[in-house]
């Protein structure tokens, strides 16, 4: 793989079934950002209890390390089963709860598991998920069906290249936006352009 700056990138694992073929996947796309050289951290959304947004509820602990975690991020990766066609609930719990400021600009991942190749509907609407978050959803996504999920050789043939290609886009994406979100003058800015 072509060596890229380094990046941490966040990758949402969003199914709470136990065994989880959605965070096996998620597992295996951690390994493929690590070899990269880039830092994956992996947060099991099945493990942070997170609530509804707005029921008055305490947010608990979890909330803020994610929150935190995702402004820290240079990307991100949602992996999520598919579910009557879209993606999980759990994942749009923790959707719901971060903010546009910290995800502005930043190149997000897509992966959906799901039996078949009809479960990239799930990545179809988590590309206007990202957009309305403000962030760029790499052209490359991956959807991964059996039997590449839980194999010993990890995800073999298209799936193994289609993560590894959605990973270079997020590091070329991540490298160009890195210093955009960075520059405080808008784009629009120094352009002459005026209203």
């Amino acid at each position: 793989m072509k060596a890229f700056t380094p990046r941490r990138l966040l990758v949402l694992a969003g199914a709470a079934a136990r065994p989880s073929r959605t965070l096996t996947v998620a597992e295996s796309v951690s390994r493929h950002i690590a070899a990269t050289g880039s830092r994956p951290i992996l947060r099991d959304l099945a493990d942070q209890s997170l609530p509804p947004l707005h029921t008055g509820d305490q947010p608990p602990d979890a909330l803020a390390d994610l929150r935190h975690q995702a402004a820290k991020a240079d990307a991100l990766v949602w992996v999520t089963p598919c579910y009557h066609g879209s993606y999980s609930g759990l994942l749009k719990t923790a959707l719901d709860h971060l903010c546009e400021p910290d995800l502005k600009g930043k190149p997000v991942g897509l992966v959906a598991v799901g039996a078949s190749l009809t479960a990239v509907q799930a990545c179809d609407h988590l590309r206007s998920v990202a957009r309305a978050l403000g962030c760029i959803a790499v052209p490359t996504h991956a959807v991964v069906t059996p039997p590449a999920i839980g194999t010993p050789d990890d995800t073999p043939g298209t799936d193994a290249a289609r993560i590894t290609r959605m990973i270079s886009e997020i590091h070329v994406l991540a490298d160009a936006t890195w210093q955009l979100r960075r520059d405080p003058t808008p784009v629009f800015a120094s352009s002459g352009a005026g209203p």
